[in-house]
């Protein structure tokens, strides 16, 4: 189980370091503001910060699970409002193509939530720690 969550934790790097390129790309192109770039910039940073971590030390998983959390919750909220949008026939080509490109994404964060919430699990913990 170790072996999972060291490469786990490498993956989490490395999706963490393609969200801050696409995000940041995203932002220079099209003129995202601060307040729009800041929760992802907080998501990179606790998905690297959890990554280490727990690369580190095992024990540290829960702070990956919080990170894939708040990952999960930014990314559905940022799929469900252009969705909104969508519906009510507000949405511009490039919040509809957006939208998609979510929707596409969006299990990466939900089932790194769930598997962070499955190690965290008292049984498996004991594993990773002991």
């Amino acid at each position: 189980m170790k072996a999972f969550l060291y490469k786990f934790s490498i993956f989490t790097i490395f999706i963490a370091l393609v969200h801050f390129t696409l995000e940041t790309l995203f932002t220079i192109k099209f003129g995202q503001t601060i307040a729009g770039y800041l929760p992802d910039l907080i998501a990179v940073a606790l998905l690297i910060t959890a990554g280490f971590l727990t690369v580190k030390d095992s024990s540290a998983i829960g702070i990956l699970c919080g990170a894939w959390g708040f990952a999960f919750c930014l990314h559905y909220r940022t799929w469900a409002w252009r969705f909104d949008d969508v519906i009510d026939g507000t949405a511009t080509e490039l919040v509809e193509t957006t939208m998609y490109v979510l929707a596409f994404t969006m299990p990466i964060s939900l089932i790194s939530f769930i598997i962070t919430l499955i190690l965290c699990l008292p049984k498996n913990r004991n594993k990773l720690i002991g």
